[in-house]
């Protein structure tokens, strides 16, 4: 308990063991590190039993929890999340870049393209323009909407989404 570095470690190598019961209890852990590593380890063993516990960690206070709990639960494609993920990305209003991203790449994980496209009218700017992030990532058709947006910004995203890279050959026409 006494250092930090060798119980980061040590939740290290459970992950190489993949010993993910072991690692669990530790996202109730004091220190909000321990709390951060295990997070991000329980994503990268993909074990979708630590759902319930990494939920409530995703409005966390702390930056690196609530970022490593909503790539844990992105990676694990966890559809229980959106919810907490959406409250996540209205809340942070932009302000952090990392945890819209973390937010954003979630949501992308869990492929879920209804509860994006119904944030086509929000008044929250911070959710459509997240909206169009997660739509682009999907490649799905219904980011056409966006290009009716009031918001140049989020026009403009979507017309990049729709155009760049490889394009989203369903939505050109629009």
């Amino acid at each position: 308990k006494e250092n930090q570095l060798a119980r980061v470690h040590g939740i290290w190598g459970l992950g190489q063991i993949k010993a993910a019961k072991s690692i669990s209890p530790l996202l109730g852990d004091s220190d909000e590190e321990i709390v951060a590593q295990s997070a991000k380890v329980l994503g990268d063993l993909l074990d979708a039993s630590a759902a319930e516990k990494l939920l409530p960690l995703v409005p966390s206070s702390n930056p690196r929890v609530s970022f490593f709990a909503s790539q844990a639960l992105g990676r694990i494609q966890s559809e229980k999340a959106i919810p907490a993920l959406l409250k996540q990305i209205e809340t942070n209003a932009d302000k952090d870049l990392y945890i819209r991203h973390a937010a954003v790449l979630a949501l992308s994980r869990i492929g879920k393209a209804e509860p994006l496209l119904a944030l086509q009218n929000s008044p929250n700017r911070s959710l459509r323009i997240a909206a169009v992030l997660v739509l682009r990532r999907l490649a799905h058709p219904g980011i056409q909407a966006f290009l009716a947006d009031s918001d140049e910004y989020i026009v403009a995203e979507a017309a990049r989404a729709i155009n760049d890279d490889e394009s989203i050959p369903g939505a050109l026409a629009a």
